[in-house]
Protein backbone atom coordinates (compact mmCIF):
# COMPACT_ATOMS: atom_id res chain seq x y z
CA UNK A 1 0.00 0.00 0.00
CA UNK A 2 1.70 3.29 -0.50
CA UNK A 3 0.70 6.99 -0.35
CA UNK A 4 1.16 9.82 -2.84
CA UNK A 5 1.68 13.34 -3.21
CA UNK A 6 1.44 15.12 -6.47
CA UNK A 7 4.25 18.34 -7.11
CA UNK A 8 2.87 20.88 -10.04
CA UNK A 9 6.07 22.83 -11.21
CA UNK A 10 7.37 24.85 -14.00
CA UNK A 11 10.97 23.44 -13.22
CA UNK A 12 12.06 20.04 -12.36
CA UNK A 13 14.75 18.75 -9.71
CA UNK A 14 17.32 17.25 -12.31
CA UNK A 15 19.23 14.59 -9.65
CA UNK A 16 18.50 13.43 -6.15
CA UNK A 17 21.79 14.77 -5.15
CA UNK A 18 20.42 18.60 -5.52
CA UNK A 19 17.27 17.26 -4.03
CA UNK A 20 19.18 16.16 -0.92
CA UNK A 21 21.01 19.50 -0.47
CA UNK A 22 17.67 21.22 -0.68
CA UNK A 23 16.13 18.51 1.68
CA UNK A 24 19.35 19.19 4.18
CA UNK A 25 19.39 23.04 3.71
CA UNK A 26 15.62 22.74 5.70
CA UNK A 27 17.53 20.14 8.38
CA UNK A 28 14.52 17.34 7.43
CA UNK A 29 15.59 13.54 8.58
CA UNK A 30 14.89 11.88 4.99
CA UNK A 31 18.37 10.53 2.94
CA UNK A 32 18.53 9.23 -0.62
CA UNK A 33 20.51 6.15 -0.76
CA UNK A 34 21.46 6.33 -4.30
CA UNK A 35 22.77 9.38 -6.21
CA UNK A 36 20.19 9.36 -9.58
CA UNK A 37 19.41 11.08 -12.29
CA UNK A 38 15.78 12.59 -12.05
CA UNK A 39 15.16 12.74 -15.76
CA UNK A 40 13.34 9.39 -16.45
CA UNK A 41 9.63 8.88 -16.06
CA UNK A 42 9.47 6.51 -13.78
CA UNK A 43 12.48 6.25 -10.35
CA UNK A 44 12.73 4.12 -7.78
CA UNK A 45 14.49 6.36 -4.97
CA UNK A 46 15.88 4.41 -1.58
CA UNK A 47 16.00 6.45 1.23
CA UNK A 48 16.57 6.72 4.79
CA UNK A 49 14.29 8.08 7.28
CA UNK A 50 15.04 8.45 10.89
CA UNK A 51 17.39 5.62 10.38
CA UNK A 52 14.63 3.15 8.66
CA UNK A 53 14.84 2.55 5.10
CA UNK A 54 11.98 3.64 2.88
CA UNK A 55 10.85 3.55 -0.75
CA UNK A 56 9.45 6.01 -2.94
CA UNK A 57 8.75 6.43 -6.57
CA UNK A 58 8.76 9.32 -8.73
CA UNK A 59 6.68 8.92 -11.90
CA UNK A 60 6.08 12.00 -14.33
CA UNK A 61 2.43 12.08 -14.32
CA UNK A 62 -0.29 14.35 -16.72
CA UNK A 63 -1.92 17.24 -15.12
CA UNK A 64 -5.18 15.56 -16.53
CA UNK A 65 -4.96 12.38 -14.30
CA UNK A 66 -4.29 14.76 -11.13
CA UNK A 67 -7.48 16.80 -12.14
CA UNK A 68 -9.65 14.10 -12.71
CA UNK A 69 -8.17 12.96 -9.55
CA UNK A 70 -8.91 15.97 -7.54
CA UNK A 71 -12.04 17.57 -9.80
CA UNK A 72 -12.93 20.19 -6.91
CA UNK A 73 -9.45 21.68 -6.99
CA UNK A 74 -8.96 24.89 -8.78
CA UNK A 75 -5.59 23.94 -10.67
CA UNK A 76 -3.26 26.19 -12.80
CA UNK A 77 -4.42 26.27 -16.85
CA UNK A 78 -0.81 24.72 -17.02
CA UNK A 79 2.59 23.30 -15.43
CA UNK A 80 5.13 22.26 -17.15
CA UNK A 81 6.01 18.93 -14.89
CA UNK A 82 4.04 16.70 -12.81
CA UNK A 83 4.75 13.95 -10.82
CA UNK A 84 3.66 11.72 -8.67
CA UNK A 85 5.50 10.91 -5.65
CA UNK A 86 4.59 7.43 -3.86
CA UNK A 87 6.15 6.16 -0.86
CA UNK A 88 5.47 3.37 1.38
CA UNK A 89 2.39 3.24 4.31
CA UNK A 90 4.57 3.60 7.25
CA UNK A 91 5.64 6.25 10.22
CA UNK A 92 8.82 6.72 8.35
CA UNK A 93 7.57 6.75 4.84
CA UNK A 94 4.91 9.25 5.53
CA UNK A 95 7.62 11.97 7.16
CA UNK A 96 9.71 11.02 4.40
CA UNK A 97 7.64 11.69 1.69
CA UNK A 98 6.16 14.81 2.93
CA UNK A 99 9.78 16.41 3.72
CA UNK A 100 11.09 15.10 0.25
CA UNK A 101 7.75 16.93 -1.63
CA UNK A 102 8.52 20.01 0.57
CA UNK A 103 12.06 20.41 -0.29
CA UNK A 104 11.30 19.46 -3.72
CA UNK A 105 8.72 22.46 -3.66
CA UNK A 106 11.00 24.74 -2.27
CA UNK A 107 13.71 24.46 -4.41
CA UNK A 108 11.46 24.91 -7.99
CA UNK A 109 8.38 27.24 -6.20
CA UNK A 110 6.08 24.33 -7.41
CA UNK A 111 2.54 23.55 -5.66
CA UNK A 112 1.62 20.08 -4.84
CA UNK A 113 -1.67 18.03 -3.36
CA UNK A 114 -1.91 15.08 -1.32
CA UNK A 115 -4.46 12.44 -1.49
CA UNK A 116 -5.11 12.99 2.71
CA UNK A 117 -6.23 16.70 2.27
CA UNK A 118 -6.92 17.33 -0.99
CA UNK A 119 -6.02 20.91 -1.31
CA UNK A 120 -2.74 22.57 -3.05
CA UNK A 121 -0.43 23.80 -0.74
CA UNK A 122 2.63 26.23 -1.50
CA UNK A 123 6.05 25.46 -0.65
CA UNK A 124 5.86 27.60 2.95
CA UNK A 125 2.45 25.43 3.78
CA UNK A 126 4.26 21.97 2.38
CA UNK A 127 7.25 22.90 4.72
CA UNK A 128 5.42 23.35 7.36
CA UNK A 129 2.82 20.63 7.41
CA UNK A 130 6.45 18.65 7.22
CA UNK A 131 7.82 20.13 9.98
CA UNK A 132 4.69 20.03 12.09
CA UNK A 133 4.92 16.32 11.50
CA UNK A 134 8.69 16.07 12.40
CA UNK A 135 7.32 17.41 15.29
CA UNK A 136 4.97 14.78 16.11
CA UNK A 137 6.68 11.75 15.11
CA UNK A 138 8.25 10.96 18.73
CA UNK A 139 4.18 11.08 20.01
CA UNK A 140 3.26 8.86 16.83
CA UNK A 141 6.40 6.40 17.66
CA UNK A 142 5.64 6.36 20.99
CA UNK A 143 1.97 5.64 20.39
CA UNK A 144 2.41 3.22 18.07
CA UNK A 145 5.32 1.15 20.25
CA UNK A 146 2.74 1.09 23.25
CA UNK A 147 -0.17 -0.47 20.70
CA UNK A 148 2.21 -2.82 19.36
CA UNK A 149 3.51 -3.92 23.19
CA UNK A 150 -0.25 -4.09 24.32
CA UNK A 151 -0.90 -6.99 21.18
CA UNK A 152 1.75 -8.72 21.93
CA UNK A 153 0.95 -9.10 25.55
CA UNK A 154 -2.71 -10.35 24.52
CA UNK A 155 -3.57 -13.92 24.89
CA UNK A 156 -3.29 -16.12 22.08
CA UNK A 157 -6.35 -18.31 21.14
Amino acid sequence: MSMEIYPLTDATVPTTQAWQSAIDALGFDVRFVDEVSLEADEIRLRAECKGKPVLMELERVSLARVRDTFPDVAFPDHVSCVHALYWSKTLEGGLAGYQAAAAYLGLVKGLMIDTEEGRLKTPESAIELARKMTAEMPALEAAMAEILSKMAARPRN
